[in-house]
């Protein structure tokens, strides 16, 4: 009697050890099944936002700047060095309005 009880109690423990797995492994199969690609994108967006506020942090010191009026958003950039291309990036305004801006500034 004794070990009938011993061999009820363990085969109890194994049913019990086997749905804790299958537990376990539809709660990895969830996580394993993240979209990983689009997470890893987010992160590289967020981490291209924290290097824009960080340089647009390190412009707000600056006097000449005021990023109300993109004719002296554009005129900064410029007596910074950037090129037209970088400049049209940075503003979101075409290459050609840029351009424009700098001409009427005769800068160009």
């Amino acid at each position: 009697m004794n070990k009938e009880f011993l061999l009820w109690g363990l085969l109890a423990f194994d049913v019990l050890i086997i749905l804790l797995l299958i537990f376990l492994y539809l709660k990895v199969k969830k996580f394993l099944s993240l979209p990983w690609e689009d997470i890893e994108e987010s992160i590289a967006r967020a981490q291209a936002l924290v290097e824009k506020l960080k340089e647009l942090k390190d412009v707000k010191g600056t006097s000449d700047y005021n990023p109300a009026d993109p004719k002296e958003e554009v005129v900064f950039w410029y007596k910074k060095g950037l090129k037209l291309k970088e400049i049209a990036k940075k503003t979101g305004l075409s290459e050609g309005e840029v351009e424009l801006i700098l001409k009427s500034k005769k800068l160009l």
